[in-house]
C-alpha cells in the first residue's frame, strides 16, 4: 500500500433523487381513432419518391413483353390495385406484396406520373 498525505479520506455519497414508475394508460381507454394507422383498407397505402423527387414507376422491358412497374408500395397495396383499376379500367395487374410491387401490363408510365401527382400530392 502506498501511504497518503491526508490521514482520513471520506466518501460522501450524495443522495439520488426516487425515480418515479411510469404506468401505462390502460387498453380500454385507446379508441382505434387515437392509433397512428388507424385506417387500414381505407386508402391507407404510400408510395415514397425516390432521391431525386420522382415516383418509383419504370418502363421494363423483356423481349418483346412491355410492362410498367410501381415499386416500393407501402401499404394496402389491394387498395391501389382497385383505386388503379377504377381510373384505368382495362388494366391487366400483378401483385407482390411481399416486396411491395405491381406490374401493369404496357407502357403506363407517363399516365401514372400524373394521376399521382395530381392525386397523391
Amino acid at each position: 500500500m502506498k501511504p497518503t498525505n491526508t490521514l482520513l479520506a471520506l466518501r460522501v455519497k450524495v443522495p439520488q433523487p426516487e425515480l418515479t414508475k411510469y404506468t401505462f394508460q390502460d387498453i380500454t381507454s385507446i379508441s382505434s381513432k387515437d392509433l397512428p394507422n388507424n385506417g387500414f383498407g381505407l386508402k391507407n397505402y404510400y408510395i415514397p419518391k425516390t432521391k431525386f423527387n420522382h415516383f418509383p414507376i419504370y418502363k421494363k422491358i423483356q423481349n418483346t413483353k412491355i410492362t410498367t412497374e410501381i415499386k416500393r408500395i407501402q401499404g394496402d397495396i389491394h387498395q391501389l390495385k382497385q383505386d388503379l383499376c377504377e381510373k384505368f379500367p382495362n388494366l391487366k395487374i400483378t401483385m407482390n406484396q411481399s416486396a411491395g410491387i405491381i406490374n401493369i401490363k404496357g407502357d403506363l408510365t407517363r399516365e401514372l406520373t400524373k394521376l399521382f401527382n395530381k392525386e397523391i400530392q
